[in-house]
């Protein structure tokens, strides 16, 4: 049974980005190592691709949605990081 909330790594990453999954401690309560390892692989992919489409320099609110989307994924491998390195 996956312990991802959407059914995969990547729907999981991808909801987390727009807004959709509020992460804490408990969202990664019954992760594994493996898992860990393929949520971050899965996000550090989609901060990529969201890092690599830059708006246009007039257009404010596609600037902050990419920006919240950004520290969304970023606050969710904070915390994924804390939670594995608190499990060893």
């Amino acid at each position: 049974m996956s312990n991802f909330i959407g059914g995969s790594a990547y729907a999981m990453v991808r909801d987390i980005a727009e807004g959709y999954i509020i992460t804490s401690e408990l969202t990664f309560k019954k992760f594994q190592a493996a898992d860990f390892q393929t949520f971050a692989f899965e996000l550090d992919k989609l901060l990529r691709e969201i890092r690599g489409a830059v708006p246009p320099t007039g257009d404010v609110d596609a600037t902050q949605k990419r920006q919240r989307r950004m520290q969304r994924l970023q606050q969710a491998l904070t915390i994924a990081n804390n939670v594995r390195s608190r499990k060893r």
